[in-house]
């Protein structure tokens, strides 16, 4: 399905298009995903008409409104859509002006990545050093190796894909030297959080990197135990299927040669976009070009982004259907004292906001 085809495409008719599709990808659809279009309805009092005018539009949209329900059999992530939401009040994203004086601020008067070689702690087995950035130990640690990659530009939002490349070549040979250290840690995790609205502590640009050992960070091992129950199921590779059930519905985005990036149908939060590619240097490119295209299209400014590699030794575990999978997500308005996620993103379901196909056709 080419991009063209897709222009007056939206969520609402998701349960529309996955029957269209030819038989084998009907199949795949129906078999990985349960879907449902409801109606919301609510009675507006005149009173409230002007409000509803100014902050969602149009009255007859919250009268009556569309919500999609999409659940993944395998892993259990869903999401709820709906547009409507996206017009609630403080739902805005500020000027960049405003964004970028209390990025300087925060730079000016909080900077504790100044002089990471002295003011940082090290890991035991040293510091590595990019062209951009360098490596630090996390002096609070979530598992027994975490460590930093702290960039040399302490612009959360400057760095371009020759940076993004280099902290990702970094973080590898972080891996290789924790692991030189500790041969039992061999699940790697590359995680990056921008902006305090992500969870960032600091607003000096900087990713986080994990080695664990025993089995992968528990939602990764949940996407390598859907992919072993699919393949029993269906005979079939889950992340092939996933991607060509997106890429059928308009949904995939430029990933380069040998990498494959979809918008996700049940994403965690607004415009996740999936990348999988078969090597950790195969996801290097799609990466940085798909974090700047979000950025840079899509007006994203607080984003989560994790990228999670197959373990570095063999394992008891099956491992052959899973790819080095990066996920980036955005947490909307960076300046908002309000949070984007509550009780249903955290025990139940992710709420959604965004329409994937809007993004997948501003990204094409």
């Amino acid at each position: 399905m080419t991009a063209t085809s897709i222009s007056n495409q939206t969520i609402a008719t998701i349960n529309e298009q996955v029957p269209s599709l030819p038989e084998p990808l009907r199949q795949i659809g129906q078999r990985i995903y349960q879907i449902d279009v409801m109606q919301g309805r609510t009675v507006v009092p005149p009173l409230m008409e002007p409000w509803v005018e100014k902050h969602f539009g149009d009255v007859a949209a919250v009268r009556e409104q569309t919500i999609v329900k999409i659940v993944n059999r395998f892993t259990l992530e869903s999401g709820l859509f709906n547009p409507v939401r996206a017009h609630r009040p403080n739902a805005d994203y500020p000027e960049d002006e405003a964004l970028e004086a209390w990025i300087t601020q925060e730079l000016t008067g909080h900077d504790v990545f100044t002089d990471p070689e002295h003011e940082t702690t090290a890991d035991v087995f040293g510091r590595i050093r990019g062209r951009y950035c360098l490596s630090a130990s996390n002096v609070a640690k979530y598992d027994g190796w975490h460590g930093l990659v702290i960039f040399d530009d302490p612009h959360p939002l400057h760095p371009g894909p020759a940076q993004i490349a280099d902290f990702l070549e970094v973080a590898l040979r972080w891996f290789a030297a924790a692991h030189a250290a500790d041969p039992a840690a061999i699940y790697p995790l590359i995680t990056w959080n921008c902006l305090p609205k992500s969870g960032a502590t600091l607003m000096h640009g900087h990713m986080q990197l994990a080695l664990t050992r025993g089995m992968h960070f528990a939602r990764i091992e949940n996407w390598r135990r859907a992919a072993e129950a699919y393949r029993a199921m269906a005979g079939a590779a889950y992340l092939d299927d996933l991607y060509a059930l997106h890429e059928a519905l308009g949904l995939a985005v430029p990933a380069g040669n040998t990498a494959r990036g979809f918008v996700h149908l049940t994403p965690v939060r607004n415009r996740e976009i999936v990348l999988l590619a078969p090597s950790a240097e195969d996801m290097i490119e799609p990466f940085a070009a798909n974090v700047r295209a979000l950025i840079e299209r899509q007006g994203v400014r607080a984003f989560n982004a994790a990228i999670a590699l197959p373990p570095l030794l063999p394992t008891a575990e099956n491992w052959r259907d899973m790819a080095v999978v990066a996920r980036v997500g955005d947490r909307g308005n960076p300046l908002t004292n309000r949070n984007d996620i509550g009780a249903m993103e955290l025990f139940a379901a992710s709420c959604i906001t965004t329409d994937p196909y809007r993004v997948a056709r501003e990204l094409a």
